[in-house]
């Protein structure tokens, strides 16, 4: 592949780049970490207007049917300005299962609404323990009088308390496997309760459902394959995350830089020493192997081949290599890079959770090894 920008790949980063700039601050972020909601509705309805939220959908259903690729810059600028919003929940971890798998009817409902950023998505399918298992599931759907009563519990929900729908996995009676439901997020029997997390207090959710019904026509695919349309958007998700990270690295290096460039000690910058020279470097080389490893990616993912393994190596590389940036820009900005007055924390906690988020280092390799044969 070739890992220049092209012409319109390079209008999207920079237009990406300049939202994020013109849109977001430090302040803002620091209030949303506070505030409930978890996000800003003023710029989620801003980035719908820009066509972000239907980039990946087809233009039947009020998409654009855009590139992963440009998809991927999008994450890389949401990642360097640490702007959290439901934008992946809601695109990727149910729209493109709906568009994936679900039916005519479904999609015709739900994806236009996606699309125009009318509506906020996620996915409820972790455990108490937070472990990506099959076997780890606590939801159980009972089929009752032609449909379903599904009880039990779903932690780490992103945006649950304010999803206008949940998409739900859940053990069935009467099928052997796992099938998802999509459902009102505020139905009868459905409790959201806020989980003050690393995110913040207004982004994960323990969420409770007790008896909450469920159509047939609210299936989406068929019924027990929803395990593996869960790991079929797992490539995608894990280089989305990737580019997450890439963005994150790009901001706290710029930080770093410009610190050293501008603090005298002795009498000249710290830039001047050689050992923050090659601390600066080692910087630089985890933030362009880590650009390189998820963009290539991205890249599979776009022309459609199989990069379980490739998205596996991105995720397990920029999850670690984004957390060692932020270790080392703490390590040369000295007392002010640990102060919550400078940015450098906001990264520094997006580190931790986006390299946690959907599979750590050790996960990944797992993977990495399952897909080479050991």
């Amino acid at each position: 592949m070739d890992f220049n920008f092209n012409e319109e790949q390079q209008m999207v980063y920079d237009s990406t780049k300049k939202f994020f700039e013109k849109e977001t601050s430090g302040t803002l972020l620091r209030e949303l970490m506070e505030d409930d909601k978890g996000y800003s509705p003023e710029v989620w309805k801003k980035m719908a207007e820009l066509g972000w939220m239907g980039l990946l959908f087809k233009e039947e259903y009020g998409g654009f049917e855009g590139s992963f690729l440009d998809f991927a810059l999008i994450l890389e600028g949401m990642g360097k300005s640490a702007m959290p919003s439901p934008f992946l929940s809601t695109v990727i971890l149910t729209g493109l299962i709906i568009q994936d798998n679900g039916s005519e009817e479904l999609k015709k409902e739900y994806l236009p609404k996606i699309a125009e950023g009318e509506c906020i998505s996620t996915l409820a399918f972790l455990g108490r323990k937070g472990l990506y298992s099959k076997s780890e599931l606590e939801l159980e759907a009972k089929q009752v009088n032609g449909g379903y009563r599904i009880s039990g519990a779903a932690s780490f929900v992103p945006y649950a308390h304010v999803a206008d729908n949940i998409l739900c996995a859940a053990k069935t009676t009467d099928s052997e496997g796992v099938t998802l439901f999509i459902l009102d997020g505020k139905a009868a029997g459905i409790e959201t309760i806020n989980l003050h997390s690393i995110s913040g207090k207004g982004v994960d959710c323990l969420v409770n459902f007790k008896d909450v019904q469920a159509t047939p026509a609210q299936i989406v695919g068929e019924a027990g394959k929803g395990w593996e349309y869960i790991e079929a958007q797992w490539p995608k998700v894990a280089v989305a995350l990737s580019c997450e990270c890439v963005g994150g690295m790009d901001r706290v290096m710029e930080m770093t830089l410009n610190h050293v460039n501008e603090r005298i000690q002795f009498g000249k910058p710290l830039s001047a020493l050689q050992v923050v020279q090659h601390m600066c470097v080692d910087m630089a080389m985890k933030l362009e192997t880590s650009r390189h490893t998820a963009h290539y990616a991205a890249w599979q993912v776009n022309e459609g081949l199989d990069c379980t393994k490739e998205a596996a190596i991105a995720k397990s590389w920029c999850g670690e290599a984004f957390k060692v940036v932020t270790k080392i820009g703490h390590q040369l900005t000295g007392g002010i890079g640990f102060s919550e007055e400078f940015d450098l924390f906001l990264y520094t906690r997006n580190a931790k959770k986006l390299e946690l988020l959907f599979g750590d280092g050790s996960f990944q390799r797992a993977i990495v090894a399952d897909n080479i044969g050991l």
